[in-house]
């Protein structure tokens, strides 16, 4: 009897239940859990919006929801299978508690970063469009000229202190300032 409200929830993610509420489908997405390497897969839940002035247009949806009523007033509480279970609290309110799905239903699987170091891709710089191949070349280029310039330098400073100590060689050196007769 009440395999219908499963088959109209699952199939229009809806299910409104006239004087009980309306039961939603609701699907969450996938979480990435990189930490672990793990993809953790998409899940459905169910929610509870509880209102009395909803009608439904089926009348099988009609007949039970008024069959749950009846039994919620009777017992206080019924179990529908694959949905969940309807509460009456105190106050006339109802509750709804969903079931959980099954775990291995929803497993998560393995996640692995691919670095393919031959493939060639498109990469944006700054307002430009180049290829991974290009900047890698941009940047040997630039590691080359940064590598003469540091070779100049050394060249220059070895050569200015061969000629200081020319210098110092031919005018004697003198620790105090004093010159030197």
């Amino acid at each position: 009897m009440y395999k219908i409200i499963a088959s109209s929830l699952f199939l229009h993610k809806k299910c409104t239940l006239s004087g009980i509420g309306t039961l939603s489908l609701v699907a969450h997405s996938a979480v990435a859990d990189f930490l672990n390497t793990r993809i953790q897969a998409p899940s459905l839940s169910i929610e509870f919006i509880p209102n009395t002035n909803d009608i439904n247009l089926s009348p099988e949806l009609n007949e039970v929801s008024t069959a749950i009523f009846n039994k919620l007033d009777k017992d206080g509480s019924i179990s529908i299978d694959g949905i969940g279970t309807f509460t009456k609290v105190t106050n006339g309110l109802i509750n709804f508690s969903a079931i959980s799905l099954d775990s291995n239903f929803i497993q998560a699987v393995r996640a692995e970063k691919v670095i393919r170091q031959e493939a060639v891709h498109e990469i944006l710089v700054g307002d430009q469009q180049s290829t991974n191949i290009e900047m890698e070349e941009y940047f040997n280029n630039n590691k080359s000229t940064l590598e003469r310039w540091k070779i100049s330098a050394i060249v220059l400073f070895s050569i200015s202190l061969l000629l200081m100590l020319f210098y110092l060689s031919q005018r004697g050196v003198n620790l105090f300032g004093n010159i030197g007769f």
